[in-house]
């Protein structure tokens, strides 16, 4: 499960911000996810519940926004989202999954989001010189706690 080595990390990362900034105990986690990623909700809320079980932000508010993948194409200046993009994926990725340790079958983008590049073009044009507007996988937007 992908989702629980993401959390982990961002757990650590939380941590470490509190022992920074003199936290004694963290209440609100605002996280963005891009739609990219396909991180399973459910599963991050379920990781980090259970990763911060007897540390300071133990009991603390999880928030997680879906950031809409939006591409546009350098070429032609198109705009496209990422279900339009979902087909095109699909017929690339239909013959490759990664399996993983409970025998799971996900798509590369799942692990690797940045893959997106090899597998789209633009839909109107058909350059692949396109960019995304947002690329990171997971943020930290805010973080509230107590001093």
């Amino acid at each position: 499960m992908h989702e629980w080595s993401v959390m982990q990390a961002v757990v650590e990362s939380l941590l470490r911000f509190a022992h920074e900034e003199g936290l004694k105990r963290i209440t609100l986690v605002r996280l963005a996810i891009n739609q990219i990623a396909q991180l399973d909700l459910e599963i991050l809320r379920e990781a980090y519940k259970v990763l911060t079980e007897n540390t300071l932000a133990e009991g603390s508010k999880l928030e997680i926004t879906v950031v809409p993948a939006v591409f546009k194409c350098n070429n032609c200046g198109y705009e496209w989202s990422f279900n339009d993009a979902l087909q095109q994926i699909k017929r690339a990725t239909s013959d490759f999954s990664i399996v993983d340790e409970e025998g799971t079958s996900d798509p590369p983008l799942h692990y690797m989001p940045m893959l997106i590049y090899s597998y789209l073009k633009c839909p109107k044009c058909g350059s692949r010189d396109f960019s995304v507007k947002e690329t990171s996988s997971i943020k930290i937007i805010e973080v509230e706690g107590e001093v």
